[in-house]
């Protein structure tokens, strides 16, 4: 049981991403964070061959400072970024920090970390979020994604046995 009587909500952050495939191959993923002050929206292509970010651009619907849309185009700058180790560290440095926007950045991220979803099993022929690829048995699955998804939770936790 829960200690405590009663409790007030005070504010919540929503984060919703959708991922669609576009003619051109490409997977195009759609993003918003909603928030009482923000509502953000990203717009990300990547082509799933090179995982390389191929178009960007964010809106800022929805903001507590005038200025804030001034940073929706930072987003472009992620344009020509792969989709591997390391990519944290060069979306934060391109558009978060004190020239950017926080909640770009973690919009951003979380997009980004989700991309990986439908990209697994991508270059072993399965195509985006491919129902195939869902339906194998888990070892197999494990050993179609390990290599994307190595040290990015304890179950892909490199381990030197």
């Amino acid at each position: 049981m829960e200690n405590f009587k009663i409790k007030h909500l005070v504010s919540k952050r929503d984060i919703g991403i959708e991922a669609f495939e576009l003619e051109n191959g490409n997977l195009m993923l759609e993003a918003t964070l909603l928030d009482p002050y923000h509502l953000i929206r990203l717009n990300l292509h990547i082509e799933p061959q090179t995982k390389t970010i191929v178009f960007a651009k964010s809106e800022f619907a929805n903001h507590p400072h005038k200025k804030c849309p001034d940073i929706s185009g930072k987003a472009e700058l992620m344009v020509g970024l792969k989709i591997e180790r390391g990519i944290t560290k060069q979306v934060s440095h391109r558009i978060g920090g004190s020239d950017g926007c926080v909640h770009l950045r973690e919009l951003a991220l979380e997009t980004i970390n989700f991309a990986a979803t439908p990209l697994i099993g991508y270059d072993e022929g399965f195509g985006l979020m491919s129902r195939t690829f869902n339906i194998l048995n888990e070892t197999e699955r494990f050993e179609i994604s390990k290599n994307l998804l190595k040290n990015t939770c304890y179950i892909y936790k490199e381990r030197n046995e």
